[in-house]
């Protein structure tokens, strides 16, 4: 066996019916007679969705009658199969199986591909093809708020900027070393961070149709992950009946990795910040071994990165209790921001290092905060007055940030 038919891509292929009927059984019958390592997909009602293994050569990665791998139907021959039963396979195939493809498509339908280079004959007929018609003005592009809930170890200061970035109010809680961010957004938007102290930043999105996904990002790098999308997957070929192992563990390593969750989590480089194992079985076939219901497969994903489990609930629920954060504007924001200190800003994970506590110990008696910049004050207007220019200058800067804390301990106390 070659290493160019040992590997091979998992193709997610559509079928339709000319009749319109769902061909999901008579094309499930079609890969079982030729024992094809294939999977099939819940019918959405327009197409058939089946998950068929080609290798690099353009071979259907399928068993002989003593199980063992066998490569010698083509993907080319599959297609005829699906044809002869009145059905059509949309598979996506090699470099080398398009070319063919090419060229059978050129000979027998080469004169209307030529009528479709024509821009004034092509314009006539786009809307056939999916387009919209430019001139259409009763088309509604409005789009549905999306429920996001980010999950991390921020403090309150993200929470804050997003309400400012996204123009939308944002709730904010907090449950030991970690935080939740939740808002509805139909704008784009990136998750924010400070650093490495906070991540992984993990942005559960809940739209209001459609399957849930989730955005992990950590050192710089984000991976997509869909928990739903391989849910209802079911083998074609009843997996445990396959009698050589090495076979069986082939189809079934193919259909748990073939949403790529595993290599993305990997890519990520999370270490001990992620459970694979428990990532992994929430976005498995549920025949497979995979957590069983759509939400319960959500929160299976993000528990595995160790968020507790009451922020989970939140995150997911329709309505959110905790401190609220609006939009008020950069300058209030950057105001606001410069009150709450250093506190606000620091990760949750290093709130007990001596820098934040010192600064927690201060803000908790402002009387203590108001002689620091007083102190501050007096020794800036001693330094302004020596003879060295760099002290003058130091001694200014000085008055300044000790006239700015006043401030902002005035602030403080006005808000007790």
């Amino acid at each position: 066996m070659s290493a160019d038919q040992i590997a091979f891509h998992v193709n997610y292929a559509s079928v339709d019916s000319s009749e319109g009927v769902d061909p999901t059984p008579i094309a499930a019958e079609l890969l079982r007679k030729e024992r094809v390592l294939a999977a099939s997909r819940v019918f959405d009602g327009d197409e058939a969705v089946f998950l068929i293994p080609v290798t690099e050569s353009g071979h259907v990665v399928a068993l002989d009658d003593d199980d063992r791998l066998r490569f010698d139907l083509s993907a080319l021959d599959l297609q005829r199969l699906f044809q002869t039963a009145a059905l059509t396979l949309h598979l996506g195939l090699t470099d080398d199986a398009l070319e063919e493809v090419d060229q059978e498509l050129d000979e027998q339908y080469g004169a209307a591909f030529e009528q479709l280079d024509d821009p004034a004959a092509a314009s006539e007929d786009l809307a056939g093809f999916g387009m919209l018609d430019a001139d259409d003005d009763d088309i509604d592009f409005e789009l549905a708020p999306v429920r996001v809930a980010e999950f991390s170890r921020r403090g309150p200061w993200g929470a804050r900027i997003t309400a400012q970035v996204t123009g939308v109010d944002v709730d904010y809680l907090e449950d030991g070393t970690w935080s939740l961010y939740r808002y509805a957004t139909d704008q784009p938007h990136m998750a924010l961070s400070g650093g490495r102290a906070d991540e992984p930043i993990i942005e559960l999105n809940l739209p209001q149709h459609g399957d849930a996904w989730v955005e992990v990002t950590a050192g710089g790098r984000t991976g997509m992950f869909w928990p739903n999308i391989e849910r209802l997957t079911r083998p074609v070929l009843d997996i445990e009946a396959i009698g050589v192992p090495e076979s069986a563990d082939v189809y079934r390593r193919m259909l748990l990795e073939a949403d790529g969750t595993t290599e993305e989590l990997q890519g990520l480089n999370l270490g001990d910040a992620v459970d694979v194992a428990a990532a992994t079985r929430a976005c498995a076939p549920e025949a497979l071994g995979g957590t069983q219901g759509e939400l319960d497969r959500v929160r299976a994903f993000v528990a595995a990165f160790g968020v507790p489990d009451a922020l989970i609930t939140a995150g997911v629920a329709e309505q959110t209790t905790g401190r609220r954060f609006t939009p008020r504007g950069w300058p209030r924001t950057v105001a606001d921001l410069a009150i709450a200190g250093i506190g606000e800003v620091t990760a949750l994970t290093r709130r007990e290092r001596p820098l934040p506590r010192a600064a927690r110990f201060v803000r908790e008696r402002p009387t203590i905060g108001a002689a620091i910049s007083a102190a501050e004050l007096a020794a800036g207007i001693a330094a302004s007055r020596a003879r060295s220019p760099l002290l003058r200058g130091l001694g200014v800067l000085l008055i300044v940030d000790a006239i700015i804390d006043m401030v902002i301990w005035a602030r403080r106390v006005l808000k007790r």
